[in-house]
């Protein structure tokens, strides 16, 4: 896809500002399509979308519109294919409130996806945090798992109901494949089929993550608290849930 992405440029009549821009936001759309361009590719980046300030969104959305059509267009891809910007989850945000999430807990033929959402409900974790969680990093003794992210290291609680659900499992990473991790659109299926077993399929990880936010308020921490949990330099994105708490 690199090659069409150098293609593509070369038709447009760009500043160099705005072709590094581009460029930019095609790379990074690359990046979740690396196994192909297909519905559920563009799920997972439509889902990434979801978290940027809708003047971002305005302009990844442009860009990779425009490649996608220039992709269909020289034949590169079988139909066109075209990404919203979804405002559900915008407007859902701004009434969120907390949710019965005890169909977490029960058994389930996803064991891989369950795992993956009660590990965002219950720490608050990113689907790229869990991608580089390594079995060193859980300390079952004293019950708390490493995190380490752009130089930041944050030591996070495990709630005893987890612990069953970071304990099992052999390698080198929580979730292993043969000795290295998973590519975000795994996480992203394993997650949509148990979430979809449970009768939850307009749920995310962002949703889930939204849930563990406003529990830690209902329980009484504070905003800079919780950001500090989730490695947030700022608390700016963590306002909109303050109302009511």
């Amino acid at each position: 896809m690199t090659d069409y992405i150098q293609s593509f440029l070369a038709t447009k009549q760009l500043s160099d500002n705005s072709k590094t821009a581009y460029l930019y936001d095609l790379q990074q759309f690359h990046t979740y399509c690396q196994g192909g361009i297909s519905p559920t590719t563009l799920a997972l980046y439509q889902g990434f979308l979801q978290s940027l300030k809708p003047t971002a969104q305005k302009r990844k959305l442009s860009a990779v519109n425009q490649f996608l059509y220039y992709l269909y267009e020289n034949e590169q891809i079988d139909r066109f294919y075209k990404v919203k910007a979804s405002q559900q989850l915008r407007q859902r945000s701004a009434t969120a409130s907390l949710e019965d999430l005890s169909f977490l807990w029960v058994d389930s033929q996803y064991k891989e996806g369950q795992r993956i959402a009660l590990l965002i409900a219950c720490l608050g974790l990113l689907p790229s945090e869990l991608a580089t969680i390594k079995r060193a990093d859980i300390d079952v003794s004293f019950q708390v798992l490493t995190i380490v992210k752009a130089g930041q290291k944050r030591i996070l609680p495990l709630p005893n109901a987890l612990l069953p659900y970071v304990e099992e499992g052999e390698g080198n990473y929580l979730f292993d494949k043969k000795g290295a991790s998973y590519s975000r659109q795994w996480f992203f299926n394993r997650l949509s089929e148990f979430l979809e077993e449970q009768g939850k399929s307009e749920w995310t990880a962002q949703k889930l993550r939204e849930q563990f936010i406003l529990g830690q308020l209902e329980a009484g921490k504070d905003v800079a608290a919780v950001a500090k949990h989730l490695g947030l330099k700022t608390t700016v994105s963590l306002e909109k849930y303050k109302h009511g708490y």
